[in-house]
């Protein structure tokens, strides 16, 4: 009766032991390619921001925006990449902006976003996005869109924590 109890246990925890050792064994394998393939894609997306970019290298800079999560500057010193968490209407939006030395927006786009489909999905829109090429803090002419408003201001709140970052920076130096 007892052997009939213990044994089901015995095994079961024989199985969990072994399988945990693989997941292990496999995390360690499949960890440096995941970590490598992500780079990778964070290269590919600012690069996309500046095309004339050879490189990235991360900034450390006391003082940026709360929203700015990642700030980076082109190795070849052609411009800097913003990262920029802000919230719209239904949550987070993130924002990836390229401003060039001069403080001009390069490129900017959408990385994440939660707000409503269909209304939302203005920030996915080159359409909007391309507005903000080559403007500068002022952001002369760009205007909420109508019906998602709340959503295109906090976007146009992005990439003014990015155009301020980069004159913090541009202080600094």
């Amino acid at each position: 009766m007892k052997k009939d109890f213990v044994l089901p246990i015995v095994v079961l925890t024989l199985i969990c032991i072994v399988v945990t050792g693989a997941l292990a064994m496999m995390n360690n394998v499949t960890a440096p390619i995941i970590q490598q393939a992500a780079e990778e894609r964070a290269f590919q997306a600012m690069s996309n921001k500046i095309p004339q970019a050879t490189g990235f290298v991360p900034v450390e800079h006391d003082g940026l925006p709360r929203a700015i999560r990642a700030a980076y500057r082109t190795e070849n010193d052609v411009g800097y990449v913003f990262i920029v968490s802000v919230n719209g209407f239904s949550g987070e939006i993130r924002v990836m902006s390229g401003v060039d030395n001069d403080g001009r927006i390069i490129s900017s786009s959408t990385l994440h976003h939660t707000e409503t489909q269909g209304i939302g999905t203005i920030l996915d829109q080159d359409s909007f996005t391309s507005q903000f090429d080559g403007k500068d803090i002022n952001l002369e002419g760009i205007a909420a869109v109508t019906g998602a408003t709340i959503s295109t201001v906090a976007y146009i709140e992005a990439v003014r924590y990015a155009l301020e970052a980069m004159e913090l920076i541009r202080g600094g130096q």
